[in-house]
């Protein structure tokens, strides 16, 4: 029976691929890297982060100096980011159904917890952690259920990038991938999630049948 539902942000909750791109764009301008131009939105969708890195020209080692600059340009933008629909029904009546949710995320928290408090959802989650490490979010899952006291098979993840599915076989948390936010349902496939949900009414019925 799972105990604890831990939701990514970006995708999954927020759909804010078109500001991301956007965001990038302005710091490819800036730093001279490849721009991303609608015919690339496609492919890119079925491609691994380390796969687009190369495809961008994105240096490794500029990642989190950009992934900062990217962050404050989030906070600046919060204002057009919209709920993914549907979601905020699904995070009211698993509160109502007695199930515990909190947000793990590459974004950082002060922009989680902004958009929260202006779409009135700021009790709706447990807690709110942000993940440091684009590339390592299992290290974060681990320190969380460290924290909790708690098995992988007692917690879900959802997300919508085929890192989450990775990190999570990493550690034997079940994951739900859903298919409306970064990666194609292709790419997810690929990582052979235990679970995928198309709607926001069909994850609702995933985690409920698993909680």
């Amino acid at each position: 029976m799972v105990k604890h539902i831990l939701f990514d942000f970006d995708g999954t909750l927020v759909d804010s691929r078109a500001l991301l791109v956007k965001l990038y764009n302005e710091m490819a301008t800036q730093y001279r890297f490849r721009p991303i131009r609608d015919q690339d939105l496609g492919p890119l969708r079925s491609m691994s982060i380390s796969e687009r890195v190369d495809r961008l020209g994105v240096p490794v080692l500029q990642i989190p100096k950009l992934m900062v600059a990217g962050r404050q340009l989030y906070h600046e933008n919060i204002r057009s980011l919209q709920i993914v629909p549907g979601m905020k029904e699904v995070i009211a009546k698993l509160s109502t159904q007695g199930v515990k949710s909190s947000i793990l995320s590459s974004n950082s928290e002060a922009n989680i917890r902004l958009f929260l408090r202006k779409n009135k959802l700021e009790g709706a989650f447990k807690e709110i952690i942000s993940a440091k490490h684009i590339f390592g979010k299992h290290h974060s899952i681990r320190k969380v259920m460290k924290q909790w006291g708690t098995t992988p098979t007692r917690m879900i993840y959802v997300g919508d990038e085929l890192r989450d599915i990775e990190s999570c076989k990493k550690l034997g948390v079940p994951i739900v991938a859903v298919t409306w936010g970064y990666d194609s349902p292709q790419l997810l496939l690929s990582g052979n999630p235990d679970h995928m949900a198309n709607t926001p009414s069909e994850l609702y019925r995933t985690l409920i049948n698993l909680s």
